[in-house]
């Protein structure tokens, strides 16, 4: 089992896919960091904030990638999430079995051990492709922004006491930053286990890619639709919108851990690739 978990972390980590991924991601981070941050970064120079007290500097927690719902490359970069995770390896059980790598692997480890190490590998990898990105542009923020407490009367953002962890966040707004890059990792590492559930749906290397994305998609258009903007994770999982419905966003990741591993490893037990 340790051997076939390292050779498919490797596989997880080293490839074009992980390549493509952090290259899409981190243009996304580093075009927010020249349209958002730059521009605040001047402002901050600007102003005399000892001559205007009532004015607040542009900090780090309100403006990096995750802590500003309103740029649009925040948008952006959750809505793509899904695809960015998958990219690495979360099609990599259709291809391991469509180019006959699959026969001859069972031929020297047990399925089981196969199924979980590639599941423990594709959860890595999307967690991986999704928060170095977000780590990118938080340290562009932390060069070009003061790292203050976040502003309690005149916030930049919508932070509120609806919002959980909402004391963190004033209080120690670096602890608050890390819990959101931990659940987003997770969020990724979901998005790619869900494609490797998918690899039994089609025939179609593409199809079983986008189907995380689709699904995302549909829950939040649905949200759109039912005025629920909290029940969708393109929101929940940036830092500056926050979680404002908690019991929705745990179900999500327990269904999302719990649901693809039991399709994946149970159909993959009994499902003939000879």
């Amino acid at each position: 089992m340790k051997q076939i978990l390292k050779t498919e972390l490797s596989r997880a980590i080293k490839n074009r896919g992980m390549l493509l991924a952090l290259t899409i991601g981190i243009g996304i981070a580093l075009v927010h960091a020249v349209h958002v941050m730059l521009p605040a970064y001047y402002v901050n120079l600007e102003i005399d904030f000892e001559r205007y007290p009532i004015l607040y500097p542009a900090i780090v927690a309100d403006t990096w990638l995750a802590g500003n719902e309103f740029a649009l490359e925040s948008f952006l970069y959750f809505l793509v999430l899904p695809l960015l995770a998958v990219l690495p390896f979360g099609t990599s059980y259709f291809s391991d079995k469509e180019n006959g790598f699959l026969k001859s692997l069972y031929m020297r480890v047990s399925r089981k051990d196969y199924l979980l190490a590639k599941y423990a590998a594709a959860f890595v990898s999307g967690g991986v492709a999704s928060v170095v990105p977000l780590i990118v542009n938080l340290l562009c923020a932390l060069t070009l922004l003061p790292n203050l407490r976040p502003e309690i009367v005149m916030p930049h953002n919508i932070i509120s006491a609806a919002n959980l962890f909402y004391k963190i966040y004033y209080a120690n707004p670096m602890l608050y930053i890390f819990i959101f890059l931990c659940i987003d990792f997770m969020a990724g590492g979901i998005f790619a286990c869900m494609a490797l559930a998918c690899s039994y749906l089609s025939d179609y290397k593409i199809i079983i890619a986008i189907c995380p994305f689709f699904i995302q998609l549909i829950l939040h258009v649905g949200s759109s639709m039912l005025m629920k903007l909290d029940y969708s994770s393109v929101y929940f999982l940036e830092a500056g919108y926050g979680i404002r419905a908690p019991l929705v966003a745990i179900l999500c990741m327990i269904l999302g851990l719990g649901l693809p591993f039991t399709v994946f490893v149970k159909k993959g037990e009994k499902e003939d690739v000879f």
